[in-house]
């Protein structure tokens, strides 16, 4: 009975580290809850090139492709992989920091814009997944971030 309690209290003390290391996804002074719903209500019910802030956690079913120091991934909100109409395209610029290791049915947790994009196979996008540089002083976007399996990226 000791060792299953251990075992019970070192699972809530690992889960709970690890959503204290996720970091504020903002949109613009507003501080985002997961929004997974939202983002399929606006890939299904919005305008092409519709953008929106989206705070995701999902579930990694492979890499599309990776090009132009982009890599894209396919993630699926239920971790159900039988069915596709929960998932989302999600891309990650490699020019600000390496892409966490990742297989299929690993966490991703993405933080950044929404883009309604009727060229994606998956309809839509998440992307800007990193700290923003703040070119020539200009703030086009809330700060974003990857995270998979716990491991955080885009914060160089």
């Amino acid at each position: 009975m000791l060792k299953i309690s251990l075992f019970i209290l070192l699972c809530f003390v690992s889960a709970t580290s690890f959503a204290a290391k996720i970091p504020a996804c903002m949109n613009g002074t507003e501080r985002l809850d997961f929004n997974e719903n939202k983002v399929l209500v606006w890939r299904d019910l919005t305008d092409n090139k519709f953008v929106g802030r989206a705070l995701i956690r999902g579930f990694v079913v492979g890499i599309m492709e990776d090009r132009q120091n982009h890599v894209h991934f396919e993630v699926d909100f239920d971790g159900n992989f039988a069915t596709t109409d929960d998932r989302i395209e999600v891309v990650y610029s490699t020019k600000f920091g390496p892409v966490p290791e990742s297989r299929r049915g690993d966490e991703l947790i993405a933080c950044g814009d929404f883009v309604k994009d009727s060229y994606s196979p998956l309809k839509g996008v998440v992307h800007w997944l990193h700290r923003n540089p703040n070119k020539n002083g200009v703030k086009a976007h809330d700060h974003g971030f990857l995270i998979i399996n716990g491991v955080l990226a885009g914060q160089n």
